[in-house]
């Protein structure tokens, strides 16, 4: 009898594993290919974002002619890229200044309405971007702000989300660790910088790995608020450099790609450890 359980748990084990692979394998693949592809010739590329012949998974013979013509020759797509510098970064640095002190503050802290604030907080981040893009285009349309990179990055830099995030890991910060700091003259302000980031550092890691992947990639926000083609970021863009130089196309798309990937992988180990302690935190 328990041989026959333990058999039936290895079949699930396995089934459960290939289940998993098979996922992957399906989530991957279209990465794998645009950086496939992004090795064809562009006058081939061009016909494969056409839509006349099949992705190919085995580009011959190799060429890195799209990459060229990508970084060198189209002055169009490295203006893209930096305008989604221009939009991100702002957003990340802004929205760290801003979460830390917002989510030590909900953490650590007790003052009326509290609880109504923090479900402020949680309200707004749960609601679709669509319902508040209105609000938002009518507030900096009265502040003649349209049209102009502040529009966007103000969002994102206020965004809830991040306090929110940060407010779940500050909460696992021993309280009596503070009270002892209080006690021998520290101020909130060393408190925060000295002990209570060092015990979040992972925490934060993930907090800017999402803001980044989600400002990277955003679409939404930039159409609405956003005029003028020659401050798009890339995001937006893409889908024209494919229909307006589609020799091209895979190589921006690869290139696009490539900054999110390395910060993944140089900050894989703190962002699993971040997820891995949320999933631990006591509600």
């Amino acid at each position: 009898m328990v041989y026959l359980l333990t058999s039936k748990k290895r079949w699930i084990n396995g089934g459960l594993i290939l289940l998993v692979l098979l996922v992957s394998v399906i989530a991957i693949l279209p990465i794998v290919s645009i950086f496939i592809n992004s090795f064809v010739d562009p006058i081939q590329a061009s016909l494969l974002t056409g839509g006349a012949a099949k992705v190919i998974f085995k580009p011959y013979p190799v060429s890195i002619k799209q990459y060229y013509e990508a970084l060198f020759l189209n002055r169009e797509t490295t203006i893209l890229f930096w305008n989604t510098v221009r939009i991100a970064v702002p957003i990340l640095v802004g929205g760290l200044l801003i979460a830390l002190p917002s989510g030590y503050a909900l953490a650590k802290y007790h003052f009326p309405l509290k609880r109504v604030l923090f479900f402020c907080y949680v309200l707004v981040m749960l609601l679709p971007i669509q319902i508040n893009l209105v609000g938002t285009y009518i507030l900096f349309d009265r502040l003649d702000l349209l049209d102009k990179y502040i529009s966007v990055i103000l969002p994102g830099v206020f965004s809830p989300f991040g306090a929110f995030l940060i407010y779940q890991f500050m909460k696992t910060v021993p309280d009596e660790t503070l009270e002892a700091a209080r006690i021998d003259g520290a101020g909130e302000f060393r408190i925060l910088l000295k002990i209570v980031i060092p015990q979040v550092r992972a925490g934060i890691t993930s907090m800017l790995i999402l803001i980044l992947i989600d400002c990277w990639n955003m679409v939404e926000m930039p159409m609405t608020l956003l005029k003028d083609e020659k401050i798009f970021p890339m995001s937006i863009m893409i889908r024209f450099i494919a229909i307006t130089n589609p020799g091209i196309a895979f190589a921006s798309v690869a290139l696009f790609s490539i900054p999110l990937i390395l910060v993944f992988f140089m900050a894989q180990d703190n962002l699993a450890e971040g997820i891995g302690r949320s999933a631990l935190i006591k509600k």
